[in-house]
């Protein structure tokens, strides 16, 4: 390619790729799961959810609270809208991006991005998002570049090599010769690794989705919980997520060289993995004690004065501790109401509650009030 030879790149109608698409489906996912167990657990009602909003204090210090998060969200939402009417210049000496003749945003030309191939510090292509990376020497600042967002326009002074070929705006790049020329930004090449065709990461992956199901199904099947939530019920899960996540480690650093990952994402990667354990540690605890602890028991109980907890006739038995949202409820009992409560007493003195029955009267008051 000659110095002299300029390609014009237009915006055209762009589309998201698979890996953004999975990437906007976990984001949506996990919004809706949260949503769900809000839901699930009264956390978030749609009559309380519409007096909120009726309310025009609230509204006025919700906006005033989030736009200034808000704000540089549609910042970036206006500039992407704006560079639709722009068009990529690449030649011989760089890279220019600059509007449109006549576009209403010609003015604002602190928008517009300009590199030189002489002064290219990093050019990365990840083929995996579709994009390419530029970035100069001495400047903090990427220039991220979506390729399908871009389609050739015009080509000035075309050379008969070109005419049969398809041009994009990558083949125009590789071209330049600036991927051959010009180092990779090592902190994306993260970017570029796929955990799922590792063979180490896959495992742990794996392993990490299969003890997660474990505990999203175990969660529905059991009904009994821990009856305190401090560091002589925690610290066990603790050092057993601590050990599982320490072999699992070992495992993973004695594979051969040829197919060890970087060690940057194996340490990502554990740690999601020792979360997992944690979680199944914790899950499996309450069932375990279920199936080996002692008897579940109906014990009595009465409200405190303050009808946020549940105090037993018997003092060898743990409190049940309610938050201030069922306070109407438990006040609507009398103090010298019996309440029985399942409780079972588990391994090393540890107690568990089965608190259906109070918690389906609680829902029942809330429906009437």
């Amino acid at each position: 390619m000659q110095a002299e030879q300029r390609y014009i790149f237009v915006r055209g109608k762009t589309s998201m790729s698979n890996r953004e698409k999975l990437i906007v489906l976990a984001l949506v996912s996990f919004f809706l799961a949260v949503l769900f167990w809000m839901s699930y657990w009264e956390l978030l009602k749609h009559e309380d959810i519409k007096k909120v909003l009726e309310s025009t204090r609230y509204r006025t210090g919700l906006l005033s609270m989030f736009l200034p998060m808000i704000f540089p969200l549609l910042f970036l939402i206006f500039v992407q809208l704006t560079y639709r009417k722009t068009r990529l210049i690449v030649d011989g000496k760089g890279m220019f991006l600059e509007w449109l003749p006549g576009s209403v945003f010609a003015k604002f030309k602190f928008l517009e991005k300009r590199v030189s191939w002489t002064e290219l510090e990093h050019a990365t292509h990840l083929s995996s998002f579709e994009t390419v990376q530029l970035r100069s020497k001495g400047s903090s600042v990427t220039w991220g570049i979506r390729l399908r967002d871009w389609k050739l326009y015009s080509v000035e002074i075309p050379q008969d090599a070109f005419e049969d070929k398809k041009i994009d705006l990558l083949s125009v790049l590789r071209e330049q010769g600036i991927f051959e020329n010009v180092a990779k930004d090592p902190r994306l090449l993260a970017m570029e690794f796929d955990l799922m065709k590792h063979p180490v990461t896959r495992k742990i992956l794996l392993l990490t989705g299969v003890l997660l199901a474990y505990c999203f199904v175990d969660v529905f099947m059991q009904h009994e919980g821990w009856a305190f939530f401090n560091k002589d019920y925690l610290l066990p899960h603790i050092a057993i997520a601590f050990i599982a996540t320490a072999v699992l480690a070992w495992a993973a650093l004695k594979t051969d060289k040829h197919e060890q990952a970087p060690i940057g994402i194996v340490v990502v990667v554990l740690a999601i993995a020792g979360f997992s354990f944690l979680v199944a540690s914790y899950v499996s605890g309450i069932r375990l004690n279920q199936l080996v602890g002692g008897p579940l028991i109906s014990a009595e109980y009465h409200r405190d004065d303050e009808c946020e907890k549940l105090i037993p006739v018997d003092n060898n038995l743990p409190v049940v501790e309610y938050t201030s949202m069922t306070k109407d409820y438990w006040c609507s009992v009398k103090a010298d109401e019996v309440v029985l409560v399942k409780v079972r007493k588990g391994l090393f003195g540890l107690y568990q509650f089965d608190l259906r029955e109070q918690t389906q009267a609680i829902r029942n008051f809330r429906q009437k009030s």
